[in-house]
């Protein structure tokens, strides 16, 4: 059992590298037809009456904060348990960032909001928050969603109503160079972000000739190589998205056994798992520590994904600061299984049973 090489993202397939080589060969290598494509794609996926594809998720969710009117002085409230992304467009913008704690079982913010103008909520390994994914206590929602593109929530797709930011990176389940996308339900919303991730042009117009009419516009156009890339791969969407099912169920059943605490998701949440994090009861980071060691000589690797809460790093507030407590003890007491090159919807049937025993002897014990 060799867990540790690199299985993700997928190689390219014969067909995929055909295609890339005509997309290279049209030398239309920005705003083409498979910019178009995605856009389409991602509506129908989502159920959204609008996307917007961008050059990355990071891009994405600072020209969706722009776009809901957020400004120097802003005050926007998101959690401390996530990736340094979440945070980047708010402290370009000069925002003032509120960070707020976590729910104990999901690690989703939770409806105990400071006072705020905007919330980005995330929708953490998959898992769906809980908020009203449009405005919650009248402000308005931004999901950051670039771990949740196959995720199901009361029947629907997550993004069916509200402003979502998507992720096309190579860690995540529709993988490629790079690329990301926002999805709404408010065509302004979706006027403004073709207007900023074009130096702020009107869309449509050339930018060489045409007047900046959105300040704060940037070039966030997204490669055609990536999105012919992501194009193809949301073919792939669904297969992915049931592996990745799959597979977790059998891991939390195992860690289950085992006396583990595990991410769990609401009654209605039918997440597309981009992570399975996990930990001892009462998450001791001792006990984590111990765990981690322990899984590494049987030959399972782990990941410690979020380490370090968003209100310690020295660019959003600075170490030292005491946090919120159940982000704080998350963060040091838990684990991801599997590693971004290896996760473990990429292990074989054979290889998921072998983690399970692990967990259930060597860990459990």
């Amino acid at each position: 059992m060799n867990l540790g090489q690199r299985r993700w993202p997928p190689e390219p397939a014969e067909e995929e590298l055909k295609l890339l080589a005509e997309v290279a060969r049209s030398r239309i290598w920005t705003d083409g037809p498979w910019t178009a494509e995605v856009e389409r794609r991602m509506e129908r996926l989502t159920g959204a009456p609008h996307a917007v594809a961008f050059n990355s998720c990071t891009s994405a969710l600072h020209a969706a904060l722009q776009a809901m009117g957020c400004v120097r002085g802003t005050r926007v409230a998101l959690p401390a348990l996530t990736f340094a992304g979440t945070a980047t467009g708010a402290a370009h913008i000069g925002a003032e960032m509120a960070f707020t704690d976590v729910d104990p079982g999901t690690l989703a913010v939770t409806g105990r909001l400071p006072e705020a103008d905007i919330v980005i909520a995330v929708d953490l390994h998959g898992v769906p928050h809980g908020l009203d994914r449009v405005r919650a206590d009248g402000r308005a929602v931004l999901t950051d969603a670039c771990q949740s593109i196959g995720s199901v929530l009361d029947g629907r797709h997550v993004g069916a109503a509200g402003t979502h930011a998507w992720s096309f990176s190579s860690a995540k389940l529709i993988a490629a160079p790079d690329g990301g996308a926002v999805t709404t339900g408010d065509a302004g919303i979706a006027e403004r972000l073709r207007e900023l991730r074009d130096y702020g042009v009107p869309a449509g117009e050339s930018r060489s000739n045409a007047a900046v009419v959105r300040a704060g516009g940037h070039n966030w156009r997204p490669s055609e190589l990536s999105m012919a890339m992501v194009a193809h791969r949301l073919d792939g969407l669904d297969r992915w998205t049931a592996r990745a099912r799959a597979v977790t169920a059998r891991l939390h059943e195992a860690m289950d056994g085992a006396g583990l605490w595990r991410q769990s998701a609401g009654e209605t949440a039918r997440p597309a798992w981009h992570k399975i994090r996990f930990g001892a009861p009462g998450w001791a980071p001792e006990e984590a520590a111990r765990m981690e060691r322990a899984l590494a000589r049987a030959g399972v690797a782990t990941h410690r994904w979020g380490l370090v809460p968003l209100n310690r790093h020295p660019a959003f507030g600075g170490a030292g600061r005491a946090g919120p407590p159940v982000a704080q003890a998350a963060a040091a007491g838990t684990l991801c299984l599997g590693t971004e090159a290896a996760p473990p919807m990429t292990w074989n049937d054979d290889e998921v049973e072998q983690v399970c025993r692990i967990l259930e002897t060597i860990i459990g014990s």
